[in-house]
């Protein structure tokens, strides 16, 4: 999976698609953590931990 700095994914606009994008890759995520046997409370957990570094992120003022 390619990732990118948190300076150039501030820098650019989502096309119009984007929002359905995420909406896949969160599935897809979802559906990889629940077949390789995860239960919902790891999942909460793990989404948990996500929203906890977005947060950290835009706190610190690194974020979009």
């Amino acid at each position: 999976m390619q990732t990118m700095s948190t300076q150039s994914m501030s820098t650019q606009r989502s096309p119009e698609g984007d929002d359905r994008a995420l909406r896949i890759l969160a599935k897809s995520v979802y559906r990889e953590l629940k077949s390789s046997g995860h239960s919902r409370s790891d999942i909460v957990g793990f989404t948990n931990a996500l929203l906890e570094l977005v947060t950290t992120e835009l706190k610190d003022g690194d974020g979009a």
